[in-house]
């Protein structure tokens, strides 16, 4: 009989890997400095939720940033990452308005 957590560690799990997170970050800062009014470090403002299926979903920590990436950035993004290795199945970008703090902040 097996463990739980050797089981657990056998199975697959979807979702993007360390290269596909490196590139998504990196697409998103250059639509961000490219396209975005006031784009300061998109490392603080956006962040991967989840990219499963072809659907990769973005959250912003305001609701303008959220829609200003949805409205005027979204299709360059796309773009941009279809064209990378790796994320050729891309299909859909959501952007979403998400509540997050920084360790230590309050």
């Amino acid at each position: 009989m097996q463990r739980l957590g050797s089981i657990l560690s056998q199975l697959k799990l979807p979702g993007p890997g360390p290269l596909q997170l490196r590139q998504i970050h990196a697409a998103l800062a250059e639509v961000a400095k490219a396209s975005l009014a006031g784009a300061k470090a998109v490392d603080q403002e956006l962040r991967v939720a989840s990219y499963q299926r072809g659907r990769l979903v973005i959250e912003a920590q305001s609701a303008a940033r959220a829609f200003e990436l949805q409205a005027f950035g979204r299709a360059a993004l796309l773009a941009k990452l279809r064209k990378m290795p790796g994320l050729e199945k891309l299909a859909e970008i959501v952007v979403k308005n998400g509540a997050w703090r920084a360790h230590g902040q309050q």
